[in-house]
Parts: structure tokens; sequence; C-alpha cells
């Protein structure tokens, strides 16, 4: 009998809920922070009237608790407060949606076609390409007006969608244009949103660890990616959002992937015909996923200071299965290697073996010419070019700003690069002496 104590004993704590250092039950929320390794997570569910639920756990980057003023930058959901803002304008007669974008903004002529209109932008339909080379400019002052002339890109064919934040950073610079005001003041008049100007330092994942990182702000990005404010700001302007006409407008268009887009928000019907619009965002060091449901009343927030851009996944479906948890649906987390873990063990494991060989390459540095040493540099060289060239392309940015994203396989990415620079100059003498060797 004391064993099978023991055993319901053993088995009651490995399922029981983790616990907080306090001694107090761990909420999901809490649950999801310590499992992933989040520093800091502000979480609220609140209705047009009041605040239903709130969690504030952890630290901000200056070891501060968090609490309810502390900021967070919110990424992409800064787009729904852009097109909120826009909307508005509209209403006012100070633009027209179906209007052609470069009768207002010439600024932008060699970028868009001029059958292009402001409605377009809003739903990214513009045919704009998703570039990421000239977002995310931390420390950049300048208006979006004023970057617009100086983007170097060109439009596709209009019509179906094709998610880029360059149509936010336009409709920033026509907010500017028609309003000569800066864009953050009209964003506080017309949706009563007051972004912050300065946050603590975010964290990216460094080798699985949270690592701080001095998260910049992009004057010219606040219309994709910028703005920012505390838990308290962000959940009262969703919570205005549950009955604004920009998120419940029926305009929306298909995404291809089974659900729509509209005012700067994912539209979708779950399971028991409930509609939710939805939208994340995420700069580096920082993680946001805002949820509407009018039907119920409700509004969900959860905000952290972690994100890298390889653990997007694992955020996403986390964030998404807290807020399905709140009406009363199960829809299990991503859980086991994801992308991250998958790229990090890749590149190490590649590290590790090219280690291997430039220190082979180098106690052999004074034997005799082997027969392949010629091939083996150009192999080694190759290697190195395709790399540097390959990974931008795919990862579709500059490995200047992967460093921001996903550090640790970059620093990787430079070490292996490093390690085949070692092998081929080691190379070369060997063969030399081979080439010698054959000539005299």
């Amino acid at each position: 009998m004391r064993i099978v104590h023991a055993l319901l004993t053993v088995a009651a704590v490995l399922t029981a809920s983790p616990a907080l250092p306090g001694g107090d039950t761990a909420s999901d929320v809490e649950v999801v922070a310590q499992e992933l390794g989040l520093p800091g997570v502000a979480f609220r569910v609140v209705s047009e009237r009041e605040v239903i639920e709130n969690v504030e756990y952890g630290v901000d980057g200056h070891g501060a608790p968090i609490d309810a003023g502390t900021p967070f930058v919110w990424g992409s959901v800064s787009k729904s407060v852009t097109a909120a803002t826009v909307q508005s304008l509209a209403s006012q007669h100070r633009l027209e949606l179906g209007g052609t974008v470069n009768s207002i903004l010439p600024e932008a002529d060699s970028i868009l076609p001029d059958d292009v209109t402001i409605s377009d932008l809003i739903h990214h339909t513009s045919g704009l390409p998703h570039d990421v080379t000239q977002l995310d400019v931390w420390g950049r002052s300048r208006r979006a007006l004023d970057v617009v002339p100086t983007l170097d890109v060109t439009a596709g064919d209009r019509g179906t969608f094709g998610y880029s934040s360059l149509n936010y950073l336009l409709l920033q610079a026509i907010v500017e244009k028609v309003t000569a005001e800066p864009f953050a003041d009209v964003v506080a008049r017309e949706t009563g949103v007051h972004t912050t100007g300065a946050v603590a330092p975010g964290h990216v994942p460094f080798f699985t660890f949270p690592r701080r990182i001095d998260t910049g702000i992009d004057a010219a990005g606040l219309g994709y990616g910028y703005l920012g404010g505390s838990i308290g700001e962000l959940s009262r302007y969703a919570a205005r959002q549950l009955t604004a006409p920009a998120s419940n407008s029926p305009e929306t268009v298909p995404t291809g992937s089974g659900s729509a887009y509209g005012y700067g928000w994912y539209v979708e019907t779950l399971p028991d015909g409930t509609e939710m619009r939805w939208h994340s965002g995420a700069v580096p060091g920082y993680f946001t996923h805002v949820a509407l449901i009018p039907e119920r009343h409700l509004s969900v927030v959860f905000a952290t200071n972690r994100y890298g851009e390889l653990e997007a996944e694992e955020l996403a479906s986390a964030a998404r299965s807290l807020v399905l948890a709140r009406l009363g649906m199960d829809e299990p987390r991503a859980a086991g290697f994801g992308l991250y873990e998958t790229a990090l063990i890749a590149s190490t494991f590649l590290a590790v073996l090219l280690a291997f060989c430039a220190g082979r390459t180098l106690l052999r540095f004074r034997t005799a010419p082997g027969r392949w040493a010629r091939t083996r540099i150009v192999a080694a060289a190759a290697a190195g070019l395709l790399l540097h060239f390959v990974l931008p392309m795919v990862a579709g940015a500059p490995i200047s700003t992967l460093g921001h994203w996903a550090p640790d396989v970059t620093l990787l990415f430079w070490i292996v690069l490093a390690e085949l620079a070692i092998i081929a100059v080691a190379l070369v003498p060997r063969a030399f002496r081979q080439w010698t060797t054959a000539h005299v």
C-alpha cells in the first residue's frame, strides 16, 4: 500500500499545475511564459466596459517587474491602428479610400502603378513585395513621407492579397501628407492611441536563452510596426475596436489560406461559427497578439518582451491557444522541435564539423601535398561564397538584419564562413607544392 500511495503522490505532483516562486498556482499564461522562457508577459481579457482578466508576469529589460504601465512595441498590430486612422480621416472626407495613391502621394509614382488605391494599401492588394530590406531601420527619425522617395521597390500586379509592410509605410506617408502633422499626433487624435517613444531592451533567443537587445524605434515605421504602449494602452485600444467601424468592416479580401483580411485584421470563422479578428505583431525583442471577438464582447491581448523570427510559429501558436481557451475551445500549442531548434542544431553541427576539418587541415599544414588540394580550395571558396549570397536571399533580409532577428544563427553563419576561409587558406601552400612538384 505504501508503494501505491507513493506512486499516487508522484503522479499528483507531475500532473499538478506549476507553482510560482511565491507558492501560488500558475495561470496558463504564466505556464506559457515559463515553458517558452519569456522574461516578461502581460495579458488581458477585456470587454467594452471592464477588465475581465489581468496577468502581469516577469520583468522588463531593465529588471523591473512587468506592470500595467510597462511599454511594449506592438509590431504589426500597429497596422490596424493605421487602418483605423485612415478610415477615420476618410469619414471626415479628408481622403477617399477608393482614390488612387499617386493622386495624393505623387512621391510614390515610381513605386506604384496609377490605378493602385488607398484601399489596396489597406488590404495588401497593391502588388508591393514583402521586401524587408527597407524596413526596421532603428533610429531612423525621418517621416515616412520623406522615406518614400528613397524606396527602391516596384509593385507588381494589383488585386491579389500579398502581405507587405510597405503598404502601411505608404499609408503613414499619406496620413502625414493629408494632415501635415506628425503621424503619432494624428493617431492619438483619431484612435486614442498614445504611442511611446522608447522602451526597455527586449530579448531575442540566443542558443535558446533570452538575450537582451536594445530594441530601437523606426519613426518611418510607426504605421507598420513601431507603435507601442503598455498593456493598459493596448487593451483599451482593443476594447474600443469591438465597436469601431474599421475593425468591424465587412470589406475584406481573401488571403488564400482560409481567412480574410480587412483594415489591419485577419478575419477568421471559428469552428462554432464565431467570427474572430486578430493580428500578431513582432519586432526583434517584442511580440504581441490581439484578438477581437465582437459577438462575445471580448478582446484578448497578449504581449511579451521576447521575440526571434525563427520562433515565430511557437509564440503565435501559444498566443492563439490562450485566446481560444477563453472562448472554451482547445487548440494545443505547437510543441517539439520547431524551425528555430532545427536551424540552430543544423548550424551548430555544420560549425563543429568544419571546425574539425579546419583543425585537421592546419595540423597537416607541412605534410606532403595531396592530390586534391586545389579542388578542396575551390570547394571551400565556392561553399563560402554560396553561403554568403544564398542565405540572405533565402531569408529575404541582409545579414545585418538577420543579426537582430536571430543573433545566434547569424553568429554561427560567420563562424562557418571563417572556418571555410581558414580551410581554403591553409590548403594554398599544399596546392602550391603540388603544382611545383608536378612541374619539376
